[in-house]
């Protein structure tokens, strides 16, 4: 990608950008706590949870990532970012420009992850909306309509509106998109169901894990973080973190 066209593309998802925090239907596999030991040779450890930088992988919940490739001249690294409820462990993209970092804005009931630092572009003055985060409990697909359906103005457009597998390329296994009623029998870039609907021209899906709604509205240039590796953490009585 070029600096141009990531400049276009960041730029337009930051006029777009829509206002958009925090509980899964199933609970994930327990995850180790952080360890309190030296990091030896697995390099600094991180500001907030104090896990040591190379072994921070694996508290990520990767089951259902995609694991798509870095870029040519990047590298994934695990990132975090301080939420409501704990800590976000994710992996993110480091280039020669700069790294990719996210910083929560808003409440419990609803927030945005805004992209504050771009692997390409370095800082970013006016930060758009990268991750949109709800509170979703209970069954994902039920979760995610009623969500999107709440954004959208005519209740006989929200009604034909409902959650189903994105099935896009490179995206976490259990992304979901918002569709209408008959879509199946439509051809070409499509967009529907409002601000948190379908539309196939941009990299826009949902995900449901931990409790939490995730809507990625990461615009059309190459993605900057692993959807699938969000793992929010929190510290456990012992005064070490682990996966929530």
């Amino acid at each position: 990608m070029t600096k141009w066209r990531a400049t276009i593309a960041l730029a337009a998802l930051a006029a777009g950008a829509c206002h958009g925090g925090p509980r899964e239907e199933a609970e994930a596999p327990a995850r180790p706590a952080a360890a309190a030991h030296s990091c030896a040779d697995d390099g600094d450890r991180l500001p907030l949870t104090g896990l040591c930088a190379g072994r921070a992988a694996n508290y990520l919940a990767m089951d259902a990532s995609a694991s798509p490739p870095a870029p040519d001249g990047c590298s994934w690294q695990v990132m975090e970012t301080p939420m409501p409820d704990g800590v976000l462990l994710y992996r993110g993209l480091k280039c020669e420009a700069g790294e990719t970092k996210l910083e929560f804005a808003g409440g419990a009931g609803r927030g945005e992850l805004r992209l504050v630092s771009s692997a390409y572009l370095g800082k970013i003055d006016e930060p758009p909306a990268y991750v949109l985060v709800y509170p979703v409990d209970g069954d994902a697909r039920q979760g995610v309509t009623a969500r999107a359906r709440q954004a959208i103005a005519d209740p006989a457009e929200a009604a034909r509106c409902s959650a189903r597998p994105a099935r896009g390329q490179g995206w976490p296994r259990d992304a979901l998109v918002v569709d209408g009623a008959g879509a199946a029998m439509q051809t070409g870039p499509r967009s529907a169901c409002g601000d948190l609907g379908v539309n196939d021209e941009l990299a826009a899906f949902w995900r449901v894990s931990q409790g939490h709604g995730w809507y990625f509205q990461m615009g059309q240039a190459d993605m900057e973080i692993d959807p699938g590796s969000f793992t929010l953490m929190t510290k456990q009585p012992d005064g070490s973190w682990g996966a929530m």
